[in-house]
């Protein structure tokens, strides 16, 4: 199937007020749910303009954030700059750093839109340490945006851009049933449970509010912690608006 054209990743204002918001409600439930230690030094991929690279240091993490995008990162250093972050521009399928250098690697929105995830979440296994933390959120594309849905669906009868750019999002394996749980098998990665993270937009009067989110459920930070508790990696994939996995991954990063 053919590709929607790229976007243009170009101004950080306006990735603000389209997903900025989004960031900013899902990132206390993420981080609660991967777990992540205070005083651990964590690479944020694909951080757009900073929210959950922000999030991390003010719960006493060293934060790295990465971006394809030079504008996105501009924004932010201007928007979200903190004394324990550096933001650096990345590939994501080809991370500039050495094999288990941090101890916990994180992504939210991100690995579900960009080209060849599989690169991207090897990656991230590659350079968190053994006993580390992996963690990556996306989309539900098949249910959990039901009003975005309604919009692209609809738009889907009357402009090819809007069809092409629904065929191409449902059509990823990513987004299917189980489709974050094959990818993380395929790299190595094994046992995972499932963890809502739910988020939704108030709207009133015609108005966006903003997000709200659903706190995790303790459960899911359990055993979250236990996976720390083991000395195993353990890795957290949460879909927005609908499932969660959290799965472990053995130490040997000689495994492709």
């Amino acid at each position: 199937m053919d590709e929607p054209k790229q976007l243009l990743a170009t101004d950080p204002d306006l990735y603000e007020h389209f997903m900025g918001r989004w960031s900013v409600g899902l990132a206390d439930p993420f981080l609660d749910f991967a777990a992540i230690p205070e005083g651990h030094r964590v690479l944020d991929v694909g951080c757009g303009t900073g929210v959950i690279t922000l999030a991390l240091a003010r719960r006493g993490c060293a934060a790295v954030g990465t971006d394809a995008s030079e504008a996105y990162l501009d924004g932010a250093r201007r928007l979200r700059s903190h004394e324990a972050v550096a933001y650096e521009q990345a590939d994501a399928r080809s991370l500039p750093y050495p094999t288990a250098s941090f101890d916990a690697c994180v992504s939210t929105l991100a690995i579900d839109v960009v080209p060849e995830p599989e690169k991207v979440a090897a990656e991230m296994r590659r350079i968190t340490r053994p006993g580390g933390i992996v963690a990556c959120g996306t989309f539900d594309f098949w249910g959990g945006t039901s009003a975005m849905q309604l919009v692209v669906d609809t738009g889907a009868t009357i402009d090819d851009g809007l069809r092409a750019l629904r065929d191409y999002l449902r059509s990823r394996p990513l987004v299917w049933r189980n489709g974050q749980a094959q990818l993380w098998q395929k790299i190595g990665l094994i046992r995972w449970l499932r963890c809502p993270l739910c988020s939704a937009l108030i709207i009133r009067r015609s108005m966006t509010i903003g997000p709200v989110t659903r706190p995790v459920p303790a459960d899911a930070r359990s055993a979250c912690r236990k996976c720390r508790r083991k000395g195993e990696t353990s890795f957290a994939a949460s879909s927005v608006l609908a499932t969660s996995l959290a799965c472990q991954t053995a130490q040997d990063h000689s495994r492709p």
